[in-house]
């Protein structure tokens, strides 16, 4: 996922302009808004400290943005990202998916993801 033409600031909304491509495949949704009350930094956060592992899929969504964290065997973490349109049956959503290792790796997303959204 690329996120392009955001704007943060500590008393406003993360709202960048998201897009999803792959192969045969390529959405892109205006505005995705990421407040510091929508706890993304703490979500990413738990799943580096929880490096041993963890039963179930974690779930963390905000309007048009759903991440999902499955721990896999071999010490990686598949990170689900989701853009949908909206909210109704009809609304149109795109996943990719990710492969983190669960260590250092995570750490490095939750680190890049605070300085990304100015938590640090």
């Amino acid at each position: 996922m690329r996120c392009t033409n955001w704007v943060v600031a500590r008393t406003t909304p993360w709202t960048p302009s998201s897009r999803v491509s792959g192969d045969g495949v390529c959405t892109r949704l205006e505005t995705v808004t990421v407040t510091v009350w929508d706890n993304m930094s703490a979500f990413f956060d738990g799943l580096a400290r929880d490096f041993r592992g963890w039963e179930g899929e974690r779930v963390w969504g905000n309007n048009h943005l759903v991440v999902t964290a499955t721990f896999a065997s071999g010490g990686h973490v598949y990170l689900g990202w989701t853009l949908r349109s909206g909210f109704f049956p009809g609304d149109w959503n795109c996943t990719v998916t990710t492969v983190i290792e669960a260590g250092e790796g995570m750490r490095a997303v939750a680190a890049d993801l605070r300085e990304f959204l100015r938590e640090e």
